[in-house]
């Protein structure tokens, strides 16, 4: 009802588990990389859990799309099962024969497809959602099919996903082997309030392809408190509030509009209760604390005041600061007042500050022959190269720089990419191309760089080619290497970093029509392509423009708009701020 009126391409806030809306907070990251990184170490059991609504069955969902070929998956999301039932379900998913009526041929039916898998070097996992339904029978069983292994390694690897529940239950005497099984425990929290903000953003910039903020700030935190950071809870009261917004003809949604919309849903209801943020709690404490002593020992100035016959007011220049006294004696002209040079310190003092930011120099440029480069990949390791160009990346898309500690333990470089990329919200392809290529795609790259003396790779951030000399950024420091110098070390690979600014899903061209087929339609008329009519078919104009684009960016030209191509349309945006290796003409 109210999507044109906001400009949106669909209702952002819908309870379908959409891709293109995926979201994570922290917790959901940290429990995506410690399954990712458990799966990877063969470990048997693995145990999720997370209040309802929290985004358990997202990030189960994630972690499947994310696994290749050699995984073999059995995804039971029903699972108010009794133990036959359970095995028979599993080798229904395993697609092997579930047929018979009795355990020990059921489990043997399983045992020798799992033997099968190992010996063609293929991993088998079972996850099972809603696991705090599962009896203290079936969780017995799930053990027992976890003895399923070589003598080097487990057959069948596990997850269990639940509510909260589901921990207690495991914590229980009755299912004590099973808790002792148990390699990896991750719990998902909901999101902060910062985070609830960037969540509710996301969403509103992924449905309208702006970044509008329609939502104030005291809104958020109405909505916070209000959902105690579920997403699922988020999602209704923001629905619910654009469309108060909308019956009263504005497109803010205020706090007053967001209480409205609450009073709608829940009548009665009060808000979840949040627990108190700790930073808030300590500094409200050492308010306490510090009025406790004022009032205990009051300040010299105050006791001279009362030894009058009245109170008198504390003088400026008897709490003046040596560093402002100092700095009054050079009468130096007082900068132009702004409300970034003014601290509450200035104001107090009756001053205002002299000392202005000084502007950051240019980066130096170290110009690094053969040996030189040489002796740099040798005094550094691959997880710490990999850390220093992942940061340098995120500072060119101007990006939060924090990686989370759990990456240091990701051992497949890919991997570690791929996680660090979408704590982000960003997505990372990885090439095996020519210079020529790179130049062509024209985004900062990390390049995986190898001297003859040592096995490992080292990394390094590409952010600039100039004829034949290319620029890598490292430790804050600009370092240039000649195209001759650098191909002794380059195997033609390397990882571009990149950002789905529109929400393109990798099968937009099987779609064939619809909104998406719109917003590519948009983006092309964008870039130039002016003949391209804006219907949600996928007709041969699309598929013209797209071939171009392909032979530009020397792309196979099939017309499909895959992650490449999804890259080379973004480079074509003048209005999309992307940190390119050259000036785009």
């Amino acid at each position: 009802m109210y999507k044109t009126f906001f400009g949106f391409k669909e209702r952002p806030f819908k309870l379908v588990p959409d891709p293109a809306y995926l979201y994570l907070g922290q917790s959901h990251e940290d429990a995506l990389g410690h399954l990712n990184y458990a799966i990877r170490q063969g470990d048997g059991f693995v145990v999720i859990t997370g209040e309802v609504g929290t985004g358990k069955t997202t990030v189960c969902r994630m972690f499947l799309e994310k696994l290749d070929d050699s995984s073999e998956t059995a995804y039971i999301f029903n699972p108010k099962l009794d133990a036959l039932q359970l095995l028979k379900t599993i080798n229904d998913e395993f697609c092997i024969n579930s047929a018979p009526d009795n355990t020990k041929d059921l489990i043997d039916i399983l045992n020798h497809f799992l033997m099968e898998k190992k010996q063609q070097g293929k991993r088998a996992i079972l996850i099972i959602d809603e696991a705090q339904n599962l009896s203290t029978e079936v969780l017995e069983q799930i053990r027992l099919l976890s003895n399923l292994e070589t003598t080097k390694a487990k057959l069948l690897q596990i997850i269990l996903v639940g509510q909260p529940e589901l921990g207690e239950k495991l914590d229980s005497f009755e299912l004590r082997q099973l808790e002792q099984r148990i390699t990896l425990n991750c719990h998902l929290n909901p999101l902060t309030v910062k985070e609830t903000g960037e969540y509710i953003s996301h969403r509103i910039q992924i449905a309208s392809h702006k970044n509008n903020i329609l939502f104030t700030k005291a809104a958020i935190r109405k909505i916070f408190q209000y959902s105690g950071g579920i997403p699922r809870l988020i999602n209704i009261v923001c629905d619910r509030a654009l469309l108060c917004a909308y019956s009263r003809d504005t497109r803010k949604i205020t706090r007053n509009i967001t209480a409205l919309a609450i009073r709608e849903l829940s009548g009665k209801r009060q808000p979840r209760n949040v627990s108190p943020d700790r930073k808030a709690v300590f500094v409200l404490v050492a308010l306490v604390v510090v009025l406790a002593m004022l009032l205990v020992y009051p300040p010299v100035y105050l006791k001279e005041s009362k030894a009058g016959s009245g109170y008198a007011a504390p003088v400026a220049h008897k709490i003046m600061i040596p560093q402002k006294k100092e700095i009054m004696k050079k009468k130096q002209p007082a900068p132009k007042l702004s409300s970034k040079n003014i601290t509450p310190d200035a104001v107090g003092a009756g001053m205002i500050p002299m000392k202005i930011p000084p502007v950051p120099p240019e980066k130096q440029i170290t110009i690094c022959n053969r040996e030189e480069l040489e002796t740099l990949l040798l005094g550094v390791d691959s997880k710490r190269s990999r850390d220093i160009a992942m940061k340098s990346i995120l500072g060119l898309w101007k990006m939060e720089i924090g990686l989370n500690s759990f990456l240091q333990e990701i051992e497949n470089h890919p991997d570690y990419f791929v996680l660090a990329s979408k704590q982000n919200q960003l997505n990372v392809q990885k090439f095996e191309r020519d210079l020529e290529f790179v130049k062509k795609l024209n985004y900062a790259a990390i390049l995986e760089l190898y001297s003859a003396k040592k096995p490992e790779p080292v990394f390094l951030t590409l952010v600039k080619v100039e004829n034949e000399d290319l620029f890598f950024e490292y430790e804050g420091k600009m370092i240039q290497v000649s195209k001759e110098d650098l191909s002794l070390f380059w195997k033609n690979r390397f990882y571009v970093i990149w950002k789905n600014f529109y929400g393109y899903s990798e099968d937009i061209q099987s779609q064939k029509s619809g909104n998406s087929m719109l917003i590519l339609k948009r983006h092309l008329q964008e870039i130039g392509y002016s003949d391209i009519v804006l219907t949600p078919q996928y007709d041969a104009a699309v598929r013209n423009a797209i071939k171009d684009i392909q032979k530009k960016y020397g792309l196979s030209m099939d017309g499909i708009v895959g992650p490449l191509t999804i890259i080379a349309l973004y480079n074509e945006s003048r209005s999309l701020v992307i940190p390119n290796l050259r000036q785009v003409l």
